[in-house]
């Protein structure tokens, strides 16, 4: 297949579909009309699916020759955030329609990119040597969905998985498919020190859980210069802080909470005795108490691009797109539930870039000035394309630890709530 060209064919149709649903977007666990957009779509290229109950759709296209079976995989929430009509230059293109929702993240793009590429593989089955499954999933934002989503594609079965996200700083035309960690293990904190309140003219009389945070933060800020692994990398934040309601009253309590990200298990867990060892610490100095209202357990959870299927990527791209399409790029300490699709299907998970000064996109994700250069859309459709026709030819063997835990027990291993009445 002609994939380049194949891919130029379905472009207006990719950039009808990320408008469409840019316009009308539904944050995690609502994605009532997207669905219905996305089934539609699939109806019309007369592909099967099944619709799966707080996890997304499923979609078959089964190749004219037996084979193995990959999955592909796009999500469908918008954020719950108001979007800027303006990206870094210029007014956009296509704007939400929502005051509280909006595709700041690049997930409009990525279903328009897996129908395209639908489109593209439904009507050239004989280039198939086995089974392409569609994974449109659904609570990406706060991974409501992934546990009925990877549940039904652990039953169904498959030999490999591919993913794909749109990064806002790398350049339009540029895809990077490095093999090792891509995205980020993740450690949430949230805690409570207790003090004793006071009035504010004698806080020699009380005791400031404001003080007792102030010193714990302090050394926080030190603790990967002094204590972890310069090597590996981690980054922490605290996003949340309440403490108080009065100027002139010190409070009883404070309460804050935060991540840590992480691309190793051994930096994770030092995190966590670090973490703990310093609020102890800061605690008992101040004379204050505290208390984890939640677990304090590092999520080892990593996107990891196997080498072998990186290394079909990165010829598949050369194939397609040319050697120059091509570029490096280090991990992104975000997390991403894609890491629960790798613990059971080796795969690769790619960053295309939407990154073009001239037309003003490049804004951080998840920032109200945020944008897609849909210049970018016929790239990832043409990686996928020819991705999915080499993996499903490939018959060298793809050495993988695949997870031994059944998905329930590895959701409940990792304190993650499936929220499902019947496990």
């Amino acid at each position: 297949m002609a994939v380049a060209h194949l891919a130029k064919e379905v472009e207006d149709y990719m950039i009808k579909i990320r408008r469409d649903i840019h316009m009308y977007p539904e944050v995690s666990m609502e994605e009532k009309r997207t669905i219905k957009l996305v089934t539609k779509e699939l109806e019309t290229m007369g592909i099967h699916y099944e619709v799966i109950p707080y996890g997304g759709v499923i979609g078959l296209i089964e190749g004219e020759k037996h084979g193995k079976s990959i999955i592909l995989r796009s999500d469908l929430d918008a954020l719950p955030m108001k979007e800027s009509g303006k990206n870094m230059k210029f007014p956009k293109k296509v704007v939400s329609k929502k005051n509280h929702a909006a595709h700041m993240c690049g997930h409009d793009a990525h279903i328009a990119m897996l129908l395209g590429t639908a489109k593209i593989l439904s009507t050239h089955k004989n280039m198939l040597k086995g089974r392409v499954i569609l994974a449109f999933e659904q609570g990406e934002e706060d991974s409501k969905g992934i546990y009925r989503m990877i549940k039904r594609l652990v039953d169904i079965g498959a030999d490999g998985v591919w993913g794909i996200h749109v990064k806002n700083d790398i350049p339009t035309g540029k895809i990077s498919v490095d093999p090792g960690p891509r995205m980020a293990g993740m450690l949430p904190f949230h805690v409570l020190i207790e003090g004793e309140s006071g009035h504010g003219s004698r806080p020699d009389l009380a005791i400031s859980p404001i003080d007792c945070f102030n010193d714990f933060y302090n050394d926080l800020q030190a603790m990967r210069l002094r204590k972890l692994n310069p090597f590996e990398a981690i980054t922490y934040s605290i996003g949340s802080i309440h403490s108080g309601h009065s100027a002139n009253v010190i409070p009883d309590t404070l309460t804050f909470s935060g991540t840590a990200r992480f691309l190793h298990k051994e930096q994770g867990q030092q995190a966590v005795e670090e973490f703990t060892r310093l609020l102890a610490a800061a605690t008992k100095k101040h004379h204050c108490a505290y208390e984890l209202l939640d677990n304090l357990f590092p999520i080892n959870l990593f996107v990891y691009n196997d080498e072998k299927c990186s290394e079909i990527a990165k010829n598949s791209i050369r194939t397609a797109l040319g050697e120059n399409v091509l570029t490096p790029y280090y991990a992104w300490m975000a997390s991403e539930p894609f890491a629960f699709y790798q613990k059971y299907f080796p795969g690769v998970f790619a960053f295309v870039g939407i990154k073009n000064k001239e037309k003003g996109t490049g804004a951080e994700h998840h920032n109200a000035h945020f944008d897609i250069d849909e210049g970018a859309l016929t790239y990832g459709v043409a990686a996928t394309v020819q991705y999915t026709v080499d993996f499903l030819q490939f018959e060298g063997n793809i050495p993988y630890d695949k997870e031994a835990r059944g998905v329930t027990q590895l959701f409940h291993d990792l304190h993650f709530n499936i929220d499902d009445p019947n496990e």
